[in-house]
């Protein structure tokens, strides 16, 4: 007679089966051999990347009675058209992050600007003057200020040191895009 030896094959494969299910969890089985149903974590992690720029990505994982399930999800928030712009050129990308803020994104250093070189000429005007480039972004796009009389505001200076300081910056950046090309 068979059966009794295809039955004690049949349980040694569901055995086996869910034998990683248990090792996966961080529970160990009921007295009935059943996983809590209840999730076992929630967690958000940020990859580190330079001056914060990182996307968002949620690892959720739970235990049922059927096994462990694990979703990651990724969300990268959608560039502006400068950002993009300038995240399409490698050269330019890495010359304009070096002049980035502890903590500003590219994304949010280039909101507001009406083109990408003035965005870099506040960049490495913040850079060079050592000002709050934040100061400088706000005076250019919700005040209206050209990037001198932005030098002027946020240091206090004449309009003599802003004019040379803006002729800085704006050969700095010429010099940024002509090298991407």
């Amino acid at each position: 007679m068979r059966l009794p030896g295809t039955i004690f094959v049949f349980a040694a494969a569901i055995a086996l089966s869910s034998s990683p299910l248990w090792a996966e969890s961080s529970h160990a089985p009921t007295p009935h051999g059943k996983a809590p149903t209840t999730p076992v974590s929630s967690q958000s992690s940020h990859a580190s990347t330079p001056h914060g720029k990182a996307p968002t990505t949620t690892t959720n994982t739970s235990t049922t009675t059927s096994g462990t399930s694990t979703t990651t999800t990724t969300t990268t928030p959608k560039l502006n058209p400068i950002a993009a712009k300038i995240s399409s050129h490698p050269q330019l990308l890495a010359k304009v992050t070096a002049l980035l803020p502890d903590g500003v994104s590219l994304n949010d250093a280039t909101k507001g600007f009406s083109n990408q070189g003035q965005a870099i000429a506040a960049l490495h005007v913040a850079h060079n003057l050592h000002l709050s480039f934040t100061d400088l972004q706000k005076d250019m796009t919700k005040k209206g200020m050209s990037l001198g009389r932005a030098i002027q505001d946020v240091k206090h200076t004449s309009s003599t040191t802003a004019t040379h300081e803006v002729e800085k910056a704006e050969t700095e950046t010429d010099d940024d895009l002509k090298s991407t090309k």
